[in-house]
């Protein structure tokens, strides 16, 4: 008998599935959505909301790169020399994601 939830095909081929129709959703809706958003958004108008000029800075370089890397993951764009797209993302992440 075991404890929890079993490991199945039909988990990993579920998982699998979700994982690669969340990454087409992110590249191709979610985050060029919000770019557009965020380009047209005067910096000052994010600092009126909350953000500091540095935080501001911070979400359009880490909207920027998910954009970019999209554009590798598609294979529309090559990333010579390798980059690390995590630099400012990471500081989205929040709790529990480093």
């Amino acid at each position: 008998m075991s404890v929890g939830l079993p490991v199945t095909k039909t988990e990993i081929d579920n998982r699998a599935g979700d994982l690669a129709r969340r990454l087409q959703q992110s590249f191709d809706q979610d985050v060029p959505t919000l770019k557009a958003y965020l380009d047209q958004t005067a910096d000052n108008v994010l600092v009126t909301m909350g953000y500091t000029q540095g935080e501001v800075t911070v979400l359009k370089s880490a909207i920027n790169d998910l954009v970019t890397l999209g554009a590798v993951w598609r294979g529309a764009a090559a990333q010579t020399p390798a980059k690390d797209f995590t630099a400012f993302v990471k500081q989205l992440w929040g709790v529990g994601a480093f």
